[in-house]
């Protein structure tokens, strides 16, 4: 009987001698927590498509030992649209570092953020003037999407999309319109036309009194000639030259502005100028067209204009002034 109640004695003493060990050592890891130790969390707890995640990393480690904030990769179905780090803080003589990182959710269904590596530098326990790199892994983190179809009471809301209806095109009133502007073109084209073969007003400056046109072209036409442009190949700018003086003369014969019209414009106010005869508004037009070909380089020069312009200027120029010319 004594044998029995020594025993059972002494297996209560050892249970609570365990038990103080156990209560010590549980004390001890509390007053010496590890040098470094990483934790993180998603908040909120629910989440749909388009709400704002918010992912947290803390790490508490000693004053010694400096962590960098660590790189994310966003997983398929998150995108980060924006990170930070909060202030440190400091606690039981170590430092807390929080990085957060903000992610949009874009897919439902169970999405995960891996494990994610965080970086230290601390001092080497054997050569503590020595720094060393360290790495330590926050927990891998799922969260749950649901789909705004699956949550209780937002199909009620949602009907069948309806089916298209066949509207006819109002194919009368696309044809009252065409017309419309197809008559409305037309008569601006006509007003337009018109406008564009109206007598010019003649502000010409009064050429030369000293040298009738007849004289200044003549003159001109000599002087050209003298340079003998055709004869060392620059056909171009002779038929330019040429196509100047001819128009020169036009403009201080008949008062309209020869050398700042075209060829077609000339000709159109030939309708209007009777003191032309028909003949001479043939030969005017060909030269003009003529020297125009070569100018522009179309036509290869095949003979000289310039006998032409004579004989224009010598047939226009009244009987007067041809009297005075040949005295």
């Amino acid at each position: 009987m004594k044998t029995v109640t020594f025993i059972k004695k002494f297996s209560i003493a050892i249970i609570l001698l365990l038990t103080i060990l156990v209560a010590a050592n549980s004390s001890i890891a509390e007053d010496n927590p590890n040098p470094v130790s990483v934790s993180n969390q998603v908040t909120p707890d629910t989440f749909t498509i388009g709400d704002i995640a918010t992912y947290e990393i803390t790490v508490q480690h000693d004053p010694d030992i400096k962590p960098s904030p660590p790189d994310i990769e966003p997983p398929k179905g998150l995108e980060l649209i924006e990170q930070g780090e909060y202030e440190p803080n400091k606690t039981n003589g170590q430092t807390i570092n929080k990085y957060w990182y903000k992610f949009r959710v874009d897919d439902t269904g169970k999405l995960t953020i891996p494990s994610i590596q965080v970086n230290f530098i601390a001092p080497d326990q054997k050569q503590p003037e020595n720094q060393i790199q360290g790495t330590i892994l926050a927990p891998e983190v799922e969260l749950e999407v649901q789909s705004l179809l699956d949550m209780p009471g937002t199909q009620d809301g949602i009907r069948d999309i309806k089916p298209l209806e066949e509207y006819p095109l109002p194919w009368l009133s696309y044809f009252w319109q065409a017309l419309a502007v197809i008559a409305v073109s037309g008569l601006l084209y006509f007003l337009w036309k018109r406008w564009k073969s109206r007598p010019m007003p003649l502000n010409i400056p009064a050429p030369d009194p000293e040298l009738t046109p007849e004289q200044l072209a003549f003159k001109e036409l000599e002087a050209l000639k003298k340079k003998e442009w055709l004869q060392i190949g620059r056909t171009q700018e002779y038929f330019f030259e040429l196509s100047e003086i001819f128009r020169r003369y036009l403009e201080n014969r008949y008062r309209f502005p020869a050398q700042e019209w075209t060829t077609e414009e000339i000709t159109a106010h030939f309708k209007h100028l009777n003191s032309l005869s028909d003949n001479l508004k043939l030969k005017a037009r060909n030269i003009l067209k003529h020297t125009d070909r070569v100018k522009f380089a179309r036509e290869v020069q095949t003979e000289d204009e310039m006998p032409s312009i004579i004989n224009f200027i010598d047939e226009a120029q009244p009987s007067s002034h041809q009297a005075e010319s040949q005295s």
